[in-house]
């Protein structure tokens, strides 16, 4: 087993609010609260849920100011950098793991509509230079080391987590600013839409009459480190990465790829099935990716599938944010003492012939395992060790 790297600060937010013990307290009392969006651009008569940011009463996507985008992402990561307690001297010798899904689309989205310049030139100006937003972060901090920008659909932040930890654990680096972040977009939203993805009103992963995912928006950003600052600092211990050649949209329902994946994060974290005491899944709420997880976890854990619980259906799928986004979701409350429950779950799918945890369930000391799935195949699990503090 390697010895991976502790998570020494944390900071997020999302649909659920941007304090910890806020997030932690939605969480345990269920609280979900998408809002409902319409279809301006293309004129559909119906309206769809996401969890958007609304940090007050005129915070909707068409009337965000310009700076929006970055004034999120700085707060977030000042935020995280604070609950380190990190100084000028440890953030220069700091590496930047950065990782998402849309990038900064939503920004030139903004500059788009105002401005009427074409399509063609929205995308020219959006992708020119992936690292951009992760070198505006280490301007703005004074971040010395190595920069990194991932982009793998699902798995974005979750595959900078698995590196940034990988590193870490191989002595190569001795701390990492890892960044999930994801804001609207109308090319997600419309594209998910185009391919009958997104649910019509609830969330419902794994269940019986489930119709789909419901987006939403986050930051989240944590300090990986080589040792722990706190008592109660999670260790991601490992994961591992692999791609589903199946199909561009879908993976393979017998989820070879799937497992594997899980049995090699298994593995390189030195962790035994048996040893897992519960499995945050991926659980995007439609049918292929459901199917999948269930029968990959079938393959893994045989029988004795430990408790299994998603924590979508209180932010939102985040898209390449929810790697960053829902381990600082879980672990924290996990910290205080119990594994979240799924809300939207009603009646089991005999396709997927899996029940996850309908009521929070008490949390103990151990590991858990985190799964995160993507467009292209791309698979991600990784390994984290902790527990209660004392609740």
């Amino acid at each position: 087993m390697r010895e991976g790297a502790f998570v020494t600060g944390k900071a997020m937010i999302c649909a659920l609010g941007e304090t910890p013990g806020g997030l932690v307290e939605a969480v345990r009392s269920r609280r979900i609260n998408p809002a409902r969006l319409s279809f301006p651009l293309a004129g559909l008569p119906y309206t769809r849920p996401y969890y958007l940011i609304l940090r007050d009463e005129g915070d909707r996507p068409e009337n965000r100011p310009a700076g929006y985008f970055s004034e999120l992402l700085f707060a977030t990561v000042g935020r995280a950098v604070a609950d380190a307690g990190l100084g000028p001297d440890e953030l220069a010798d700091t590496h930047l793991f950065f990782g998402s899904t849309s990038m900064d689309v939503p920004v030139f989205e903004g500059k788009h509509h105002p401005s009427g310049a074409a399509v063609s030139e929205l995308f020219l100006m959006s992708s020119a230079g992936y690292g951009k937003i992760a070198s505006a972060v280490q301007e703005r901090f004074g971040i010395g080391g190595g920069s990194y920008t991932f982009t793998t659909a699902c798995t974005s932040s979750a595959n900078a987590l698995l590196y940034a930890a990988e590193m870490i654990g191989q002595g190569r680096i001795g701390r990492a600013l890892v960044i999930g972040y994801d804001l609207y977009n109308n090319l997600g939203f419309y594209g998910f839409e185009g391919l009958k993805s997104l649910a019509s009103e609830t969330y419902r992963p794994f269940d019986r009459d489930r119709d789909g995912l419901i987006l939403g928006e986050a930051c989240g950003a944590a300090i990986l480190e080589a040792g722990p600052r706190r008592g109660g600092d999670f260790r991601l211990l490992g994961g591992a990465n692999l791609c589903d050649v199946y199909s561009v949209t879908s993976h393979d329902e017998e989820g070879t790829a799937v497992a594997e994946t899980m049995n090699r994060a298994l593995a390189q974290a030195g962790v035994e099935p048996a040893a897992v005491r519960a499995v945050k899944a991926h659980a995007t709420g439609t049918g292929n990716n459901d199917r999948t997880e269930s029968a990959a976890m079938r393959s893994t854990f045989g029988d004795a599938i430990p408790p299994v619980t998603s924590v979508k259906p209180y932010i939102g799928h985040t898209v390449g944010a929810c790697g960053v986004c829902e381990l600082i979701l879980f672990t924290e409350s996990v910290k205080a003492g119990f594994i979240p429950s799924t809300p939207g779950f009603r009646e089991k799918d005999a396709e997927c012939d899996l029940i996850p945890l309908t009521e929070n369930a008490r949390a103990a000391e151990g590991a858990y395992m985190l799964n995160y799935f993507g467009f292209g195949g791309n698979c991600t699990t990784l390994i984290v060790e902790g527990g209660s503090g004392g609740e």
